[in-house]
């Protein structure tokens, strides 16, 4: 029972930095696609004006909206890549990999308590199906060892 109720613990616990670590990996994520989303949004008002500017009298005033347009999206896209493969931190793995055994422990444990509880069910069963029989070695037991003590004592 108690090595069911340390497994118990070892579970709540990585379940629990499991939760933590994951819920980090996606605050991080949203930080950074929300930074993104600003740099777009203001890098997109301030250098889309001033390249526009720049490039309309080379590519005309259509060319250098485009111009500008793509190379703002891109950047964007760039941040949002960046921030898609963030990846968890190495102790994930060991946190899982104790999570595992501690499920493994609990497996073990319901599974033999199991056994002892169905070896239970079957003594109880027999008992009630045959009460004499289950009685029987008992008695004819405590029969034989007093028979032979009253045995030997007659011969001395």
């Amino acid at each position: 029972m108690e090595r069911f109720t340390h497994s118990l613990k070892i579970l709540w616990r990585t379940e629990r930095l499991l939760t933590e670590r994951q819920l980090q990996l996606a605050s991080q994520r949203l930080q950074f696609n929300a930074l993104a989303g600003l740099i777009a949004l203001f890098g997109l008002g301030m250098m889309s004006i001033a390249a526009y500017f720049a490039l309309v009298p080379a590519l005309g005033q259509a060319g250098a909206a485009f111009a500008v347009g793509c190379a703002d999206f891109a950047l964007a896209g760039l941040l949002f890549l960046y921030a898609k493969s963030l990846q968890p931190a190495p102790e994930i793995a060991m946190v899982r990999e104790m999570r595992d055994m501690a499920l493994n422990d609990l497996q073990e444990e319901i599974s033999l308590a199991q056994a002892e509880v169905m070896a239970v069910q079957k003594e109880v069963r027999r008992f009630i199906r045959h009460p004499v029989d289950a009685l029987i070695p008992d008695a004819l037991g405590s029969a034989l060892s007093g028979a032979v003590s009253l045995l030997t004592r007659r011969k001395k």
